[in-house]
């Protein structure tokens, strides 16, 4: 039984690579759930740490901190977004006749791919050529086939 995984995002690309997989891999993953990995976005909302205000020739400078509150709700938003993702993939692959195992993680994928692979026993992994471009320089270590798509 091969393990698949699929690395998706919300581009058009992430979504025809996932429909090439299920036409195209069928018998691989047929006996078994294909794994769906959805990075979640950056908080696109960087606060300043630093408020300065001129007067005359003196420049005054008012520290403080991130809001804690507006940090929490941006993450909760790009999580939603995220399974967003995930529950359209799971979606397509009930229209084709496979189960899905759909997962998601603020960390870039570059920085965990070895760990997934690991924990979740990949066989293979379908991604697209974008996405190899950001993931070259870590992907050849990993100990899994891996096919890209264009």
């Amino acid at each position: 039984m091969k393990r698949v995984m699929v690395i998706i995002d919300e581009s058009n690309s992430s979504y025809d690579l996932l429909v090439w997989v299920l036409k195209n891999l069928k018998d691989v993953i047929d006996s078994s759930k294909v794994v769906i990995f959805a990075k979640q976005p950056q908080n696109s909302f960087t606060p300043p740490t630093a408020l300065a205000s001129s007067v005359g020739f003196a420049q005054i400078f008012y520290p403080f901190s991130a809001n804690s509150e507006l940090m929490r709700l941006a993450q909760e938003k790009n999580t939603k977004f995220a399974l967003g993702i995930l529950e359209k993939a799971k979606k397509l692959c009930g229209n084709h006749g496979v189960k899905a195992e759909t997962f998601t993680d603020v960390r870039d994928v570059k920085d965990i791919i070895h760990k997934i692979i690991q924990e979740r026993k990949i066989n293979l992994i379908a991604i697209t050529d974008q996405q190899n471009r950001n993931l070259k320089k870590c992907l050849p270590t990993t100990e899994c086939s891996l096919v890209v798509v264009k």
